[in-house]
């Protein structure tokens, strides 16, 4: 077996990058497991919708707390110890979850759940980053990605099984023991993340925050995440109480809806490389809003337009993360990149995993479904809009793009991996400007072909 830290071929790296996808395939499922039992905790502690969503806007809390954090540790940590530990310590929070009999007992709980789930980020990148030499980081990241994808597709799923044998404390409690135990396997026999990272950067942000299109990149990045988590999030309670379907079909409903997301995503990718990107993510975002306005119908006078705009808002969402992060990287270089996104996705993820979903919970109480989702609604078409006053600064400096094989793992996280490569010492390349949706690197330009030249002709006079 190779030394550790030292890149491995891909095949022989393969064992350990899927074990690292395990990892966070267990975080997300942990994340993601509220969302299918919170009509369970409605019932089980006589709480409200508002009250339950609340719970989702705790571990949201923690979650983008302690992602705002773990770049720093990993400067004065290993990436392996920060991926596993506190997934382990928060498989340690879910054991307690037997004790939670109050909502108050179990904000607690959440939000310190939270905390421990959202370290895992930066530092499972980096870990990843180790394992593969650069050329396939993209490979990596697509097994990667498999787990969020598999997630929501298995989640609703095993939660209503587990629901046979326990109630919903014991189901958390379950998967509690697999982290603990699958982060112990890792800290113990894993390799890679051996090596500490750069602590993150924020020069040049009051630059950023001045440019107009930080702005809308940031709304845009919002109202993406907000129609991914935030409708996801609150499904089950939807279908149920205002759709007229059991638990049971709810969860079904909710796993099938998302079965046709990895092709999606397949096919999201082609497009963002062969059609222009702004078009594609207005018309994601004008379709999620069309799907929204479906589901906003009263169900009493049929089911079928929510059913419809369920299978809807998901498809949309599905396809606009790869042309967003290509317009991304048409409008700011890879050196803003990173600052850039350090400023907007622990807020963005605060908005669409806590904020957003408790919103809906209170309209859904207080109010009506509907509400809540016209006004998301009403962002989305805002969202459609501002691209059009989106700049492309860099869109001439681009090669032109193959397809390629999981295009969403390689949008959302290409541009994230030279910033937790643990072997970086170099301010990141505007290559990766145009690897944030092609693997081939960027042709030289015509400047730099004249600029070469002369510097020939010049050493031929001497």
């Amino acid at each position: 077996m190779p030394p550790k830290d030292i890149p491995m071929p891909f095949r022989t790296a393969l064992p350990w990058t899927g074990f690292v996808a395990l990892l966070f395939l267990l975080n997300y499922m942990s994340r993601s497991t509220l969302t299918p039992l919170l009509v369970s905790i409605e019932e089980d502690l006589g709480i409200g919708h508002a009250q339950a969503t609340s719970l989702l806007l705790m571990q949201s809390a923690g979650f983008s707390s302690a992602l705002a954090a773990s770049g720093f540790l990993l400067s004065r940590f290993k990436p392996r110890q920060i991926a596993t530990i506190p997934l382990a310590i928060a498989g340690g929070i879910l054991l307690l979850m037997p004790l939670v009999h109050t909502l108050g007992q179990a904000r607690l709980v959440f939000i310190a759940f939270g905390l421990g789930v959202g370290f895992y980020f930066p530092a499972g990148m980096a870990t990843l980053s180790s394992l593969v030499f650069p050329k396939d980081w993209g490979k990596a990241v697509a097994i990667h990605e498999l787990a969020p994808n598999t997630g929501f597709i298995l989640i609703p799923l095993l939660a209503q099984a587990g629901l046979m044998f326990t109630d919903w404390r014991g189901v958390f409690a379950i998967m509690g023991v697999l982290m603990i135990c699958t982060a112990g396997a890792f800290l113990l026999w894993g390799r890679g993340g051996n090596t500490r990272t750069d602590a993150p950067s924020f020069k040049g942000c009051g630059v950023l925050l001045k440019n107009p299109a930080s702005w809308i990149v940031a709304l845009l990045m919002a109202a993406s995440m907000i129609g991914e988590f935030s409708i996801y999030s609150i499904l089950q309670i939807f279908l149920v109480s205002a759709a007229g379907f059991g638990p049971e079909e709810a969860n079904l409903g909710l796993s099938i809806s998302r079965l046709a997301m990895p092709v999606i995503v397949i096919a999201a990718g082609w497009a963002a490389d062969r059609f222009n990107a702004k078009r594609t993510v207005s018309a994601c975002f004008l379709l999620h809003a069309v799907a929204l306005c479906l589901m906003s119908v009263d169900a009493s006078v049929s089911r079928i337009p929510a059913l419809c705009g369920v299978f809807l808002q998901a498809a949309s969402m599905a396809f606009v993360f790869p042309p967003l992060f290509k317009v991304f990287a048409q409008c700011f270089s890879a050196d803003e990149q990173p600052i850039l996104l350090s400023l907007t996705m622990p807020l963005a993820g605060l908005i669409s995993a806590g904020g957003i979903p408790f919103f809906i919970g209170y309209c859904g109480e207080y109010y009506t479904f509907g509400l809540a989702f016209l006004t998301i609604a009403a962002m989305s078409v805002a969202s459609a809009v501002s691209v059009a006053y989106l700049k492309n600064r860099f869109s001439k400096n681009l090669s032109p793009a193959s397809p390629l094989p999981l295009p969403e793992c390689i949008q959302l996280y290409q541009p994230l991996i030279p910033i937790f490569h643990p072997n970086r010492k170099r301010p990141l390349s505007k290559q990766w400007t145009a690897g944030v949706f092609s693997l081939n690197p960027p042709a030289p330009s015509s400047l730099y072909k004249e600029k070469r030249q002369q510097g020939f002709d010049k050493h031929k006079n001497l």
